[in-house]
């Protein structure tokens, strides 16, 4: 008889199958999430030969009824204002039933080799609590894989919950939540861990979420952690990077307009350094202006290039700005933010064995930002596929991926990143570059593209639409794992995929000591109290008013109405 780990909890009732049994549990013996197991005998062969074998399985659905408290009963003593202890009524005999998933059996003492179970578990079994060791081996088996760890099942501090390192920086993960489910704490959680192995890292930062890591870097193992904002130089490598910005920030431009843009963009000499991506839009101006004084013929055709090049400038050189003026808010001042590598020419920059690259976006516009995660990830990528070992396989965290990769519906033509994305995330793994998808709204992702992940960890989700897209993507998601999505806390989430060998529920690590110099966590309300303005609004408002007199003195305004 094969002995069965851990302590009794329950029987086995009802309907079974090979897929899910029901138990009735003892009271306060399991929760929600645990692994249970039990001993039962299946058959060997084709004969009637059997074996016994461990049966493995979760516990996804809890209920507590009371047969000897009827419903009638109960509304009675409401009506009648009556404590049930005031009763002969039994309030002691509650009873729990359960739902356990199977998740495969194993044979003997051998628990590493996990197998499907093909016969249906036995009504009246023993059900029974594994001990934190032998859960364990279970979730790890005998393979001798690098992993990573999240951290613990829900409900079992003792028992961690670690994942294959390879599945994911090769195929891909998704880390979906609504706002404050905990997403952006199991994405630090992942990067902290493979630092730790010194795996090149780079982070698509739209909001300084990861900026703490420059500040904790002391905990991180030696890791070179730079941080860097969006710097774009033109060079000869990449002469015609202005067309793709123009063609992916306006409508781009016609057969006759690409043809004189190209002649313009000839002109122009580059040096080994190359000239900064505003300063080389003036250069091509300057061109077009003097060919429209040449061959006044193509005037309206240049024209029409110059003002999509006007855009594009004005754009860039107002998001330049806003991002320069968030880079010395007050809580940011301090850090070492350096003009971003050139992704064509020093791929390097960004991925080195041992570097974070955390790419701080904030200031830029969704189509910009859009822009530049195109720009390096397409680089970072091509750098690999050239199989000219230019820089090692790197890992891209992309957060706020909803932005980058819209589902159909929200905008994929105005989205550069979007083809980009999905080449890599079809391509990728056999060139060694992963991605990590960060996303509070899943049901605005593309579906196609977040379907080529093969690990998923989903925290809470309260948004039918975005709970029903999960259950679309995730093949190995249950009905019953989907119903609890809405009831997690902070940090609680399920994983699933290749990176573990079923889904478990888990409380992802907290590492508050990576939290950034936030942004967000003034009191605004204070702030009013305290508010004045600024020498340069104080300067401007006595400008208006000044220029506002001169008008009424000139009678272009009306002294009586408020400026």
């Amino acid at each position: 008889m094969t002995k069965a780990p851990g302590i009794l909890i329950g029987t086995v009732v009802g309907n079974t199958s090979p897929q899910e049994f029901r138990f009735y549990l003892k009271s306060f013996a399991a929760k929600l999430g645990d692994l249970v197991c039990v001993v039962m005998k299946v058959p060997q062969g084709s004969g009637v030969d059997t074996t016994e074998v461990i049966v493995w399985g979760r516990i996804v659905e809890l209920a507590r009824f009371n047969p000897f408290l009827p419903a009638e009963a109960g509304q009675e003593l409401a009506d009648e204002g009556v404590g049930l202890l005031d009763t002969v009524l039994s309030y002691s005999r509650d009873q729990i039933e359960g739902k356990v998933l199977v998740l495969g059996c194993t044979t003997g003492a051998d628990i590493a080799h996990l197998r499907p179970l093909n016969y249906p578990v036995s009504p009246g079994s023993d059900v029974r609590r594994p001990p934190s060791d032998t859960v364990k081996n279970i979730l790890t088996g005998d393979e001798k894989t690098h992993r990573i760890r999240l951290g613990h099942l829900v409900g079992r501090g003792d028992v961690e919950v670690s994942v294959k390192t390879n599945p994911i920086v090769a195929r891909h993960m998704a880390v979906l939540a609504m706002t404050g489910g905990g997403k952006t704490v199991a994405a630090r959680r992942v990067v902290r861990e493979l630092l730790d192995s010194k795996y090149p890292t780079v982070i698509m930062d739209p909001h300084g979420d990861y900026l703490g890591f420059w500040s904790r870097r002391d905990l991180l193992a030696g890791t070179d952690v730079k941080l860097f904002y969006p710097s774009i130089t033109v060079k000869e490598e990449n002469r015609d990077l202005i067309g793709y910005l123009v063609a992916n920030m306006t409508q781009g431009f016609t057969d006759p307009q690409r043809d004189t843009y190209y002649d313009a963009l000839e002109r122009i000499k580059l040096d080994a350094t190359g000239i900064p991506v505003i300063r080389f839009i003036e250069r091509l101006l300057q061109e077009l202006k003097h060919m429209e004084d040449e061959k006044g013929q193509r005037k309206a055709t240049i024209r029409a290039i110059m003002r999509g090049l006007k855009f594009v400038r004005g754009h860039l050189d107002a998001m330049e700005a806003s991002n320069k003026r968030l880079r010395e808010h007050n809580k940011l001042l301090e850090l070492p933010f350096e003009p971003m590598p050139d992704p064509v020419t020093d791929p390097g920059g960004f991925a080195r064995p041992g570097q974070l690259s955390v790419i701080y976006l904030g200031g830029y516009d969704h189509i910009t930002q859009s822009t530049i995660v195109a720009v390096v990830l397409k680089n970072l990528f091509d750098h690999r596929a050239s199989m000219k070992n230019t820089i090692p396989p790197v890992f891209v965290v992309i957060e706020e991926a909803h932005n980058f990769i819209p589902s159909r519906g929200e905008g994929q033509a105005e989205t550069p990143s979007v083809e980009v994305i999905r080449k890599v995330i079809t391509e990728g793994r056999k060139f060694g570059v992963g991605l990590l998808l960060v996303s509070q709204r899943p049901s605005r992702l593309d579906e196609t593209t977040l379907s080529q992940c093969n690990t998923f960890l989903v925290f809470r989700l309260v948004n039918p639409r975005d709970q029903s897209f999960v259950e679309k993507v995730m093949e190995n998601l249950s009905k019953a794992d989907s119903r609890m999505l809405p009831g997690f806390g902070p940090g609680q989430g399920i994983v699933s995929g290749q990176a573990v060998r079923f889904p478990l529920m888990i409380q992802v690590d907290y590492d508050k000591e990576l939290l950034p110099p936030s942004l967000g966590s003034e009191s605004f309300v204070e702030a009013v109290g305290t508010w004045t303005a600024s020498p340069e609004a104080a300067a401007a408002k006595r400008s208006d008013e000044l220029e506002r007199q001169l008008d009424i003195a000139a009678g272009k305004a009306d002294p009586e109405q408020s400026p």
